[in-house]
């Protein structure tokens, strides 16, 4: 149990949070609140609330006293505590010395990161083939397979890296994109390589793709992701070779 608080010491710590709360509701519904809930405690029980983790909330009334930037600016300095700070980046370049390079003043909050499931070493497995995959909808892969799964964080990792090549590779060749898939690897049995300048990834190359088009069309909704002038591919094919034939 936390030693119980001395008075002097209270009315110091009541003094901040009526402060606070003050500069960041201007109402002063929060601090009234406040006020209130501690003219009723005993010591030992004022320490106990403050004891805990974030033992203070913020009580809004919609359109009436929602708490703004300012506010908030406001409410930091009486704090003491900066909003706006210079975030070390050791990722991205480090001098002589060894000191990392800093960003532009910028705002930093917290980020609770909670410990996923899939994080645990029992979980980790890596797919050694790609060939089981649901090809009606989705090409995704399953069954031992989809170990080799890309999921949306990895792309997100990937973009906020500006590894734009990686985001493309995994989408497309690595992905759905089954005649690039089987263009890379008659490449690479060819020349024992392959780069994004010997793939010609075409736009209907994507089994999800056509599957959300049916469904759009389905609906009665146009869309730009295969389609052209209002026609599918199918369409224009068929109109390509009778073309052909009249000529």
């Amino acid at each position: 149990m936390p030693t119980t608080i001395s008075p002097e010491k209270r009315a110091q710590c009541e003094d901040l949070i009526y402060r606070t709360f003050s500069a960041i509701d201007p109402s002063g519904a929060n601090t009234e609140y406040y006020q209130k809930l501690f003219s009723n405690m005993s010591d030992a029980q004022f320490t106990k609330l403050i004891s805990g983790r974030l033992p203070f909330r913020y009580h809004v009334s919609p359109f009436n006293n929602e708490p703004k930037m300012p506010d908030i600016f406001n409410a930091f300095k009486v704090l003491g505590k900066p909003l706006m700070e210079k975030v070390k980046l050791p990722y991205l370049a480090k001098d002589s010395q060894g000191r990392p390079i800093e960003s532009k003043e910028c705002l930093v909050g917290y980020l609770n990161i909670k410990r996923l499931k899939q994080m645990l070493t029992k979980k980790n497995n890596t797919a050694i083939e790609i060939a089981k995959r649901e090809m009606k909808l989705t090409g995704r892969l399953q069954g031992n397979d989809k170990g080799g799964l890309e999921s949306n964080k990895e792309f997100e990792g990937a973009m906020a890296l500006g590894l734009e090549n990686v985001a493309a590779e995994q989408a497309r060749v690595k992905g759905a994109a089954m005649k690039a898939k089987a263009e890379a690897y008659n490449t690479i049995n060819v020349k024992g390589e392959v780069s994004f300048d010997d793939i010609d990834t075409d736009k209907t190359d994507s089994i999800s793709k056509n599957a959300m088009n049916v469904y759009l069309i389905g609906a009665n909704l146009h869309s730009n992701l295969i389609d052209e002038d209002y026609y599918c591919p199918h369409s224009l094919e068929k109109h390509a070779r009778r073309i052909e034939r009249e000529n």
